[in-house]
């Protein structure tokens, strides 16, 4: 009797882990994690865009410099029914810039070097979309203008990194490249947009 009751625990546990957990993240992501379908729109997205000078202002908080937030993507298991979830971090800072009159919210996915420190009381080239700039609705306090990529003025935004061979480091370009750029755009228009907001802005 015992091993029998041993033995429907086990087929318990694995009908459990192997069946019904599985339809329970399905069924999760699919009602529950914000997911536009971002790749039929990017292409344009990305190539329709402005460059534009402005200057960051000193920062007096850390939470004036940047604000992180944490999101899951994606649930799913991971070894027999343990958390295997992904996540991703936005960090962000707005600024209002002078020039323009515009907000702008300057946006890195999963980046965890110095950018925010480097691009403080700096002079920065920020892309920006253009059909977004255009928009009256956009730049707002409350609707800033989206950025997913900046880069240093007048030289490369750097970070000091010290090794073993030099304790006093040199300093390495952290200008946001091609490839990151695309990379922050698409985790903004697939999980971070609401439904709502993407419908209007690209499939009205």
């Amino acid at each position: 009797m015992s091993w029998f009751k041993n033995m429907s625990g086990f087929w318990g546990y694995i009908i459990g882990a192997m069946i019904v957990l599985p339809f329970l993240l399905i069924g999760y992501n699919r009602f529950f994690i914000n997911k536009n379908d971002s790749e039929k729109y990017i292409y344009d997205y990305l190539k329709d865009f402005l460059e534009i000078k402005i200057n960051v202002p000193k920062a007096h908080s850390v939470k004036e410099l940047v604000i992180s937030e944490s999101k899951t993507i994606k649930m799913q298991a991971k070894n027999m029914g343990r958390d295997g979830s992904k996540r991703t971090t936005m960090r962000y800072r707005i600024v209002y810039d002078q020039n323009t009159r515009k907000y702008f919210q300057i946006t890195m996915f999963d980046l965890y070097n110095q950018f925010f420190g480097a691009i403080d009381d700096n002079q920065v080239l920020i892309t920006v979309n253009k059909q977004d700039f255009d928009n009256p609705i956009y730049g707002t306090k409350d609707k800033p203008l989206m950025v997913f990529s900046a880069r240093g003025a007048n030289k490369p935004l750097s970070e000091r990194r010290a090794t073993e061979q030099d304790l006093g480091g040199r300093a390495y370009n952290i200008d946001t490249t091609p490839e990151w750029y695309k990379y922050n755009t698409y985790m903004y228009l697939t999980y971070i947009m609401t439904n709502d907001e993407f419908k209007a802005r690209f499939e009205k």
